[in-house]
């Protein structure tokens, strides 16, 4: 069975919400007038009013349920274990309250801050993933907040071309694109395997969308097994070290940045 007929069998009705009327629903649900729901992707709703959508943070992002009376868990680390647990008769309502299902247990452990940020009393900004369509915004950012020049085409082939795998780039959302962070696994003889950050750009200084950017990061980190991040900052930034320093980073060495160009 398509999921759609999943969802018509477990008593929900599909939908197809574009960016307006899932802000609407956000906002509703939340009882607040800043946020976006962009970080999510509706795909049904039961007869509840509770919802059914795709969490956007990762790759395979996985399926939450925000129910009608507040009701904020996840149900399935992708949408093709949710699909079986959809099969197996389990409707999305009866998934959130019960926890103790095996295939629920595993995706709420993976993601543990889910209910937390869906009940933020005022949230800053909605986080997804980045796509191809933000390069325009992107590069913007890249250029005003960071001061490096960079074409839109660039860094739209350079976010469609880097590894799915131990690679990942937010976006903060607000009435735009905010900011942004790109974080990877890296690997060497010496520091081992541990999380880097290859870039975080807001459009405010102040607004919060950094400190979310930079939580979504680590969290990302944390669940491909890495228990440390590493990040470079220019000498000159004292801004953005005071912003990590707050944030519980501290300073370990400087170092020169050396390149050759090759070809």
């Amino acid at each position: 069975m398509s999921l759609i007929e999943l969802h018509e069998a477990a008593g929900c009705a599909p939908v197809t919400w574009g960016p307006d009327r899932t802000r609407d629903w956000w906002r509703a649900w939340t009882a607040s007038a800043r946020g976006s729901g962009a970080e999510f992707r509706v795909l049904a709703r039961d007869a509840t009013g509770g919802c059914v959508a795709l969490w956007l943070i990762d790759a395979n992002p996985p399926v939450v349920y925000l129910g009608a009376d507040g009701e904020a868990a996840v149900l399935a680390s992708d949408v093709d274990d949710y699909a079986a647990l959809l099969a197996s008769g389990v409707t999305p309502a009866v998934a959130a309250a019960q926890a103790g299902l095996p295939g629920v247990r595993a995706a709420q452990a993976r993601y543990p801050e889910f209910p937390a940020l869906a009940w933020q009393p005022e949230p800053v900004a909605a986080i997804r993933l980045a796509t191809a369509d933000d390069a325009e915004d992107l590069t913007d950012l890249i250029t005003t907040s960071m001061g490096y020049a960079v074409a839109a085409h660039d860094v739209a082939e350079r976010l469609r071309g880097l590894p799915e795998d131990g690679n990942v780039v937010y976006v903060a959302v607000t009435d735009r694109v905010a900011g942004w962070v790109h974080v990877m696994i890296t690997h060497g003889l010496i520091a081992g395997t541990r999380a880097e950050l290859g870039g975080l750009a807001v459009a405010q200084p102040g607004s919060g969308s950094g400190s979310a950017l930079l939580a979504a990061a680590e969290r990302w980190a944390v669940r491909h097994g890495v228990t440390s991040m590493y990040i470079r900052s220019g000498t000159e930034r004292t801004e953005a070290h005071g912003f990590y320093a707050r944030r519980g980073y501290t300073v370990r060495k400087t170092q020169l940045a050396l390149t050759k160009t090759l070809a």
